[in-house]
């Protein structure tokens, strides 16, 4: 018995802070899966007590995976049903919705001696999430060709015959049929071998009406072997085999067929003849009309470098055959080595015509040398097109496009693909399957649902986007904190472990600059926040103690620089905190120390450090941090002066860190508690009418755009500083709301964070764009105290 893993999408609503774009934010179906293109279909639509997309594909350990998207509820059941069967996306399965709606799959290995045909069928109606046992079907044309690219078709008219086609052991299209559903099977049946082309193994596409035709269209052979690949074109009715105008050319008794005996569609022979130029050509699809009539696309290869996408439709009295655009190169290209042929110069992006109107076809093309998706549709049979972007300014190659068959106009969802993140091979890939719904931006909503929803995208995107990137400097340091918090409020054990492989990797040791005179730099130990954390998760004292080596060692021998802001010969000025951002990255970490190892000395050392910096750095009259000693006289455009939004953030948001780590008797503690209190006022009243805050704390209008790092960390915060009894309620929710409000609309919906100033020591523009890991770890901790907020309800 199969049991189904259930996933529930998360697609929100909200009001945007900026329009939606296409790039990377389709919703994605499964995290793991390819196909290829000769076995169909890939993806089906089945409508009855429920409204279903059913789709299957080859996971990268080779298992069969079936999927099955609820339009209605958005939530997605994957079952793996067959584990690690073969490692080659040829073996991805397909589809048939039998009379009582169960549904039939099957799936076959690329090829081999030995090979069988794998079918099952699910015990209920409509539901992918339980199967029957797995049947095989190992009867074969002779040859070492197994069985490769199953294709099914049944026909209500014929009692629900399945016809089951296949490449055999010879390479020829090979077929048998059931008319039992399965149960038993006829004799085996080559469909077409040419006596001329006796070594050749025809491709082959697939299509019918359901009723009583099935449609076909195919090669001479592989473009890698034919130099001369012609298309041609096949329908069987009743037990006969005709011509697109009816002319009958042979019988189920008659069989195999003759290329020469079938439709050509396209006559590479005969241009050549002409043009005494060699243009290969494969089939990529086939489909039928509104009135039977069939179109097929396929790629022209005039060089293996140069691939076409053409659209061939019978027009009832001949055939109408145009180009609809170039296709690019070879997919896929990116890899190879430029004075290195690739493994499968012939595979195009991919082209799929919609089953449902055959005006419409999607197609796969580089742009900016990236693989995008786009929909073109003709009015004329082929004659002009009009070309919509699916997707755009990708990172990822899009490819394999595939309308899913049944999925008429009036429905959003219209088609799937392959969006990749290495394919250097059908035997070697990490792919993703999307699909044609764009992703909606995370609520907004006051609900612990929400909030840790966004955290939740937010989160893993960030995981995703720096994986194998993580380090040990201060951005990161920033980021962790954030992660550890979200992990702690959420009980998100992947969060967790995956904190604790990047503490691993960095063997727990601080960062420790190669100059000594730069060893005591706050920023190289802003990492020890999360060491200290992961210790009290996870009780390994490995975890915290080369951060202990190195405070002893600043302990006995500290540092006595001035705050002066130079670096010059002898005077380093980082040694110590003379720069505000300093105040989250250091004293934190000492006071986070102070309470795991029990040594006091720390805290009486971070108090000193502290002071001394808040004497130099802090405007009594401003109630606000000076970045360091050169903005002292510094003045911005409207003759304020320049208060730094994030270097303000970093203060406020390390003092909540600092003030729960302090023990309750602490002789200074009181000091850092009317600092946050004065300062979260005057933040307070900086905060934007739309919720957020600006680069610039006193000139908003030269700096107008959103920043979201001190946003997150002034709404972080102040909502702290609600939940722990430190500011009114009444007075200061409104703000942490309309932060968060903020916050949340500044995600992306695949949960990049946007609006965040990149590194820097004053206020710059801001734009859309721009993202960086310490803006995530002040969204995270803004979001775990809104959690302790809203939960306070």
């Amino acid at each position: 018995m199969k049991k189904s893993t259930l996933f529930i999408l998360a697609l929100f609503t909200g009001i945007h802070l900026f329009a939606q774009k296409s790039q990377d934010f389709y919703t994605t179906f499964s995290k793991d899966g390819a196909w290829c293109w000769f076995s169909d279909p890939r993806a089906i639509y089945v409508e009855g007590k429920s409204k279903q997309v059913i789709s299957g594909w080859v996971a990268t350990d080779g298992s069969i995976m079936v999927a099955s998207y609820n339009t209605e509820t958005k939530q997605i059941r994957e079952v793996n049903l067959h584990p690690k069967f073969t490692k080659d996306d040829h073996a991805n399965p397909l589809f048939l919705i039998l009379p009582d709606k169960r549904i039939m799959i099957f799936y076959s290995p690329h090829g081999g001696a030995g090979s069988k045909n794998y079918f099952s069928v699910t015990k209920n109606p409509e539901d992918i999430s339980e199967w029957q046992d797995a049947q095989t079907y190992n009867i074969n044309s002779k040859g070492p060709g197994g069985f490769t690219y199953t294709n099914p078709v049944m026909l209500s008219e014929e009692n629900n015959r399945i016809f089951l086609f296949w490449r055999g052991g010879d390479w020829k299209p090979t077929f048998c049929y059931s008319d039992d559903l399965g149960k038993t099977w006829s004799d085996i049946l080559t469909l077409v071998s040419s006596n001329s082309l006796v070594s050749n193994r025809p491709y082959i596409k697939y299509t019918t009406n359901g009723k009583d035709e099935i449609h076909f269209a195919f090669t001479d052979g592989h473009p890698r072997n034919e130099p001369l690949n012609s298309i041609y074109y096949l329908k069987y009715k009743g037990g006969k085999f005709y011509k697109a105008n009816g002319q009958e050319i042979g019988t189920m008794k008659t069989l195999p067929l003759k290329h020469e005996t079938c439709d050509i569609v396209y006559d590479a022979h005969s241009l050549f003849e002409k043009t005494r130029s060699g243009v290969r050509a494969w089939i990529w699809d086939i489909a039928l009309d509104a009135v039977g009539k069939p179109t097929l696309a396929y790629t022209r290869l005039p060089e293996e470098t140069t691939h076409q996408y053409w659209y061939a439709h019978w027009n009832g009295t001949a055939w109408e055959d145009n180009k609809i655009c170039n296709a690019g190169s070879s997919f896929p290209r990116q890899y190879e080595k430029k004075e290195e042929r690739v493994d499968e110069p012939h595979y195009s992006g991919g082209i799929n015509i919609d089953h449902e109107n055959p005006d419409i076809v999607y197609l796969s093309r580089p742009v900016n040398n990236v693989f995008e998706i786009f929909r073109y549709q003709t009015a004329n049979n082929g004659k002009t097109w009009t070309e919509t972007a699916v997707t755009q300014g990708s990172k990822k190659d899009n490819v394999r496009p595939f309308a899913i068959r049944g999925m008429d106009s009036t429905k959003a969802l219209q088609i799937l693909w392959m969006q990749n993140d290495r394919y250097p091979k059908y035997t070697d890939y990490n792919c993703q399957v999307k699909m044609g719904l764009l992703q909606e931006k995370p609520s907004p909503d006051l609900t612990k649902q929400a909030i840790t929803s966004a955290m939740s995208l937010v989160a893993n995107w960030q995981m995703m986007e720096t994986q194998g990137k993580e380090t040990a400097d201060w951005t990161y340091g920033a980021l962790y904190s954030g992660m550890v918090e979200y992990a702690k409020s959420t009980n998100d054990t992947t969060c967790f472990n995956w904190l604790k492989s990047v503490g691993t990797k960095l063997q727990w040791a601080q960062k420790i600059q190669a100059n000594p005179d730069l060893r005591y730099h706050a920023d190289d130990y802003a990492v020890g926040m999360m060491y200290g954390e992961m210790f009290r998760v996870f009780k390994n004292n490995n975890m915290y103690r080369p951060m202990e080596r190195y405070f002893d060692f600043i302990l006995k021998h500290p540092s006595d620089r001035n705050l002066k802001h130079t670096f010059e010969p002898g005077n380093y000025c980082t040694e110590r905190w003379s720069w505000c951002d300093a105040l989250f990255m250091g004293p934190t970490v000492w006071a986070k120390m102070a309470n795991i190892t029990g040594k006091t000395a720390y805290l009486d050392f971070m108090d000193k450090e502290y002071r001394f910096t808040y004497d130099y750095l802090y405007s009594k009259e401003h109630k606000l941090f000076f970045r360091d000693d050169e903005y002292f006289a510094r003045k911005e455009k409207n003759g304020e002066p320049v208060f730094w939004g994030r270097g303000n953030g970093w203060v406020l948001a390390g003092l909540p860190i600092i003030i729960q780590e302090l023990p309750a008797d602490f002789k200074n503690k009181k000091f850092y508690e009317n600092l946050f209190v004065e300062m979260a006022e005057k933040i307070a009243g900086l905060q934007d009418k739309n919720g957020y805050w600006h680069a610039s704390l006193l000139d908003p209008a030269s700096y107008p755009n959103p920043e979201m790092s001190c946003t997150g960390f002034y709404t972080y915060a102040l909502a702290w500083g609600i939940n722990h009894g430190y500011l009114n309620k009444a007075k200061y929710q409104p703000v942490v709301e309309k932060g968060w409000h903020s916050l949340v609309k500044s995600v992306f919906p695949n949960g990049k964070l946007g609006w965040v100033q990149p590194i820097g020591a004053d206020p710059q523009k801001v734009t859309e764009d721009m993202t960086a890991v310490y803006g995530v770890g002040a969204f995270l901790l803004a979001g775990t105290e809104l959690n302790k907020l809203v939960g306070a309800k």
